[in-house]
């Protein structure tokens, strides 16, 4: 290409500085940019700000969001298949199973606490009551009735006499029953309030469930004495009736508690309309309790054997209550896992049957506690 005449040249290609104007001052040097520093009260790329976790350190302690959080929505009105107490219909024994053990799991602290009180103290104190019992009166008086019966001592002898001992004992053994009924229907209800409230993310105290507990545990205890009248005519009439009673009244504690109304006629009508689920929800909750006396039973027989204390009617060593009343503490004892297993497999079973009939969430039975 041809230059013009008196036309300045083209820069070269490529070039990137532009050439100097003629007449203009000559171009600023260029200077190297500042390093560039964070502002005041900012960290430097790369540096964690001042008063904050460096990267990769995890969420602050008390900010994690719960596993709850990330289960999904279950619209109101229809079962929630993640509620930790009510097991949605037609889940099987494996979901029934699960909530028994997540009860225990979350609240066997305070229910061990609960039924120490409630029936674990009152249980030991009357199997120590009967070992003391058995050594100082009754193996006195079945020496007493040997020697009279082979002429040695005269059978009037003795400050009291056989009919008013009877009598007495009577009296003094329904007193007691009493006792530990009225006592077990507190516990019953403080642990029911207790584990449900837990269940529901709103724990409560001891001294709370405890208080629920003798609040309503003499209603609940008028209503298992009449089921215990009920059991008892059964047993008179014969062995089979009596168990069926047993199994048709075992709602009776938790539908007063719930829902207050007519706990007797309501146990049998779920335990008769829905016998074949009920029934073997029972079943293996007294197999367990079976099964826990059972190996109770054999442990105490070795512990027994092995302290030389077998013969609970020998009176003629004192030193022989001693490994007695152990034994007999430490037996009871050993029952209270079995409580708190049958404890929760009852409550876990009433909590299903509530869910067959309509969509009920823990929060709701929680509430009713309270109404």
């Amino acid at each position: 290409m041809t230059e013009q005449p008196g036309a300045e040249p083209a820069p070269e290609s490529g070039s990137s500085t532009p050439a100097p104007v003629p007449g203009s001052p000559p171009p600023l040097p260029a200077y190297p940019s500042p390093p560039a520093h964070p502002a005041p009260g900012y960290a430097a790329p790369g540096y964690p700000v001042p008063g904050y976790p460096a990267a990769g350190y995890g969420v602050p302690t008390g900010y994690e969001v719960p596993a709850s959080a990330y289960q999904p929505l279950v619209p109101a009105g229809y079962p929630d298949p993640n509620d930790p107490l009510i097991a949605p219909p037609n889940a099987g024994i494996g979901a029934w199973f699960a909530r028994v053990w997540g009860t225990i799991g979350r609240s066997w602290k305070s229910l061990a606490a609960i039924f120490a009180i409630t029936n674990l103290l009152p249980t030991a104190a009357l199997a120590v009551g009967g070992v003391l019992l058995a050594a100082l009166i009754v193996a006195p008086m079945e020496r007493d009735a040997l020697a009279s019966s082979s002429g040695q001592t005269d059978a009037q002898s003795g400050d009291f006499t056989l009919p008013a001992f009877a009598l007495g004992f009577i009296l003094i053994a329904l007193v007691v029953v009493l006792v530990l009924l009225f006592l077990q229907s507190v516990g019953y209800a403080a642990a029911t309030y207790s584990a449900t409230k837990a269940a529901a993310g709103t724990p409560v105290p001891l001294g709370t469930a405890l208080g629920y507990g003798f609040r309503h545990g003499l209603g609940l205890f008028g209503w298992n004495f009449v089921s215990a009248l009920l059991i008892l005519l059964g047993f008179a009439a014969c062995i089979l009736p009596s168990i069926y009673v047993y199994a048709a009244t075992a709602l009776v504690g938790p539908i007063y508690l719930f829902e207050r109304r007519r706990p007797i006629g309501r146990s049998f009508s779920i335990f008769n309309t829905f016998l074949g689920r009920i029934l073997g929800r029972l079943a293996m909750t007294a197999l367990v309790g079976i099964g826990f006396s059972f190996v109770v039973n054999i442990l105490e027989n070795i512990a027994n054997a092995a302290l030389g204390s077998a013969d609970t009617l020998n009176a003629d060593n004192p030193a022989i209550l001693v490994p007695q009343l152990i034994v007999a503490g430490a037996g009871a004892v050993l029952t209270l896992p079995a409580t708190i297993f049958q404890f929760a497999a009852i409550l876990s079973t009433y909590a299903e049957q509530r869910g067959y009939e309509a969509p009920v969430r823990v929060g709701q039975l929680a509430a009713e506690l309270d109404a």
